[in-house]
């Protein structure tokens, strides 16, 4: 069974005289759902703490009250609700016009071994395992994306001064559920034995991936890695707020019959992956074995009716496939019907 601890905490910094972030870290309907959430705000003194807390309550709101469907889409579906809720109050609130947030939400599907990620913004996601520190998410900046080009290094997008310069934020215009540019969404398998980090730009502005990994490497409790981040990222200058998240996971990994990865997931349902269904694969498979059965035998009848009579051999197979239908998946058996089928298409 796949166990998890997770933690988190947020801090005002050392420059700021208030605290524009804010984060989730809690189950959502059992135990095997975990939300990990990491929000910025943005949009001038006050707006951003607003912002931050909207995105907060309606994504959390959301996901409690919406529990049926694909979970990659339940969570685009509370990001997006999230985002109109906040450009709906800043043309209510006087002074709000320009408020907004950028955010990382995870759900984590512990019984199908799955992370579910939603992302906009330059908050962001890292996996840690082997000592190796892995960031999943991708910066909506230029700079962001001259770093992960390696047109610039860690060091120098850190101090580059559009560091902060981003062109998706939560907030900012109406968008519905399938808009394509908005909301970088992805599933990927959860990795055994690993911790996921979540944080602001306040702690990945202060502290490179190699600060960062010398302390989750260390044997200490997840509550004493956070603390120590953030009190890192202030010592280090402390300019923004920092928000941290962290989600360790031990023990055994469910089997899971089929992993895929979805990169900038159009938010349909149609379009998201479905756990494998094997008593519809069974039927499927039983199925095409009969209508592969039924063009042989009018194959046979066309080329040669001294072996094969098609009238009598499809008057003698359409029975055989109505009354599957009438069945329950699991009480077929294929190779009673493959028997049947060779006496009606070898001996007419």
């Amino acid at each position: 069974m796949l166990k998890f601890n997770v933690f988190g905490k947020t801090d005002v910094g050392k420059r700021r005289n208030n605290n524009e972030d804010a984060f989730i870290a809690q189950t959502v309907w059992d135990d095997n759902h975990l939300l990990a959430v990491v929000i910025d705000g943005v949009g001038g003194y006050e707006g951003g703490e607003v912002a931050a807390e909207i995105a907060q309550e309606t994504i959390l709101e959301y996901l409690q009250e919406y529990s049926n469907g694909e979970r990659l889409s339940l969570l685009t579906q509370a990001v997006t609700q999230a985002n109109n809720s906040i450009y709906e109050q800043r043309h209510i609130r006087n002074g709000y016009e320009q408020m907004g947030c950028v955010l990382t939400a995870v759900l984590f599907d512990l019984e199908n071994g799955q992370l579910n990620m939603a992302h906009i913004g330059d908050t962001r996601l890292y996996c840690f395992q082997n000592n190796v520190l892995t960031k999943i998410s991708h910066d909506h900046s230029e700079v962001g994306y001259q770093e992960e080009t390696g047109a610039l290094t860690e060091e120098e997008a850190m101090h580059h001064p559009q560091r902060n310069i981003i062109n998706r934020i939560v907030g900012a215009e109406m968008h519905k559920i399938d808009d394509l540019e908005f909301i970088d969404s992805t599933i990927i398998p959860i990795i055994y034995n690993s911790t996921y980090l979540l944080c602001s730009d306040g702690l990945c502005d202060m502290l490179t991936s190699n600060e960062i990994s010398s302390i989750l490497q260390k044997d200490i409790s997840i509550e004493i890695k956070v603390q120590e981040l953030i009190d890192f990222a202030n010592e280090k200058g402390g300019k923004d707020n920092i928000t941290v998240v962290l989600v360790e996971f031990k023990g055994k990994l469910p089997v899971i019959q089929e992993n895929k990865v979805i990169e900038n997931t159009e938010i349909n349902n149609d379009k998201l992956i479905n756990p494998p269904n094997n008593k519809k694969n069974k039927f499927l498979k039983i199925f095409g074995f009969i209508t592969l059965a039924f063009v042989f035998g009018v194959a046979g009848g066309w080329f040669g009716q001294k072996c094969f009579h098609y009238e009598n051999v499809s008057k003698k197979i359409v029975p055989i496939i109505d009354s599957i239908k009438t069945q329950s998946v699991d009480s077929l058996d294929i190779n009673k019907i493959k028997d049947t089928l060779k006496i009606h298409t070898l001996t007419e």
